[in-house]
């Protein structure tokens, strides 16, 4: 029996052009997905954060995007009432997580009182740090609190990271709150 010649192009050649037309079908593929996509994705975040505008500040009718120069970092969006109920505040901070890992709504009232917070994602950790969500003797606390209240604010044994974490975005909508409402 002979030994057929080996050819470079049929034994490394050939697998390595199948597995590059693979990787730019299935990159198209995923592209064409991603772009279909999209929109739709878009829109759900959409309403859901004007969904949590509605809940942290409920006698606001609709609201307006305020464009503010010198707001602390955590601060990404703000809305004004248009009814003057108030602002909300879109934040993302660090969390016990790592950084940019708490996204919080907060609303505050045109009297400087916080009208509600909701915690819209986090990365605390599961039992412990997520307690801020889940633990109404610590969230409950905040609707009726001005800034110095909201600072003075308990925090949840065990979980003191997250909550002065959760504390600390609350304390960069009073200050956007300052700047805005002048």
């Amino acid at each position: 029996m002979t030994k057929a010649k080996s050819n470079v192009m049929t034994d490394f050649g050939a697998p390595i052009i199948v597995l590059v037309l693979i990787c730019v079908i299935m990159s198209g593929l995923l592209a064409l997905t991603n772009s279909a996509t999209a929109p739709i994705i878009a829109e759900a975040e959409r309403k859901a954060n004007e969904e949590a505008r509605l809940e942290v500040l409920p006698d606001a009718d609709s609201f307006l995007q305020v464009e503010q120069a010198g707001l602390p970092d955590a601060v990404k969006e703000v809305y004004q009432a248009e009814n003057g109920a108030g602002y909300t505040f879109s934040l993302t901070t660090q969390g016990y997580g790592g950084k940019n890992t708490l996204k919080m709504a907060v609303g505050i009232d045109m009297d400087g009182k916080i009208t509600g917070v909701k915690v819209l994602s986090h990365k605390e950790t599961a039992g412990l740090g997520s307690k801020i969500t889940a633990d109404e003797n610590f969230y409950g606390q905040f609707p009726g609190l001005d800034a110095a209240g909201a600072a003075a604010a308990d925090t949840i044994s065990g979980a003191t990271f997250s909550s002065n974490y959760y504390k600390a975005a609350i304390a960069d909508a009073f200050a956007a709150f300052d700047l805005v409402k002048g």
